[in-house]
C-alpha cells in the first residue's frame, strides 16, 4: 500500500506538470492569435481566422492547450483522491495493530536473553 501511495503521489506530480504545460500552450496560442488577428474574438469564431498559417497555429495551440490543461487538472484531482484513499487505509491498518510499549529493562533483558542463547 505504501508503494501504491507513492506511485499515486508521483502520478499527481506528473498530472500537475501536464496542467502547467497546458497553461503554457494556452497562453502561447492566445498571444499568437492576439498578435496576428489583433483581437481575441477569433478564438470564439474560428471561421473568421485570417488566411495565414500563424493564425491557424495560434488557434490550434489555444484549443490543444485548453484540453491539455483540463486533462491535467482532472488527473491531478483523480490521483490526489487515490493517494488520500491509500493513506487512510494505511492509517487504519496501523491503528488496528496494538503496540505494547516496552520498558528499557524489558528490552535489555530480551537482548541479554538472546545474547546468551547465541553464545550457548
Amino acid at each position: 500500500m505504501h508503494r501504491k501511495a507513492e506511485e499515486n503521489a508521483h502520478n499527481e506530480i506528473l498530472a500537475f506538470l501536464l496542467m502547467v504545460l497546458g497553461m503554457n500552450l494556452l497562453m502561447g496560442g492566445l498571444l499568437m492569435s492576439l498578435i496576428v488577428a489583433g483581437e481575441l474574438t477569433v478564438i470564439l469564431q474560428p471561421s473568421n481566422l485570417p488566411p495565414s498559417s500563424t493564425a491557424y497555429s495560434g488557434f490550434i495551440l489555444t484549443v490543444v492547450g485548453f484540453f491539455v490543461m483540463f486533462s491535467g487538472f482532472t488527473l491531478t484531482i483523480y490521483y490526489s483522491r487515490k493517494r488520500l484513499w491509500y493513506i487512510t487505509q494505511i492509517e487504519r491498518s496501523s491503528l488496528k495493530m496494538k503496540v505494547t510499549p516496552k520498558t528499557p529493562n524489558t528490552i535489555v533483558e530480551e537482548y541479554a536473553g538472546k545474547r546468551k542463547r547465541e553464545e550457548s
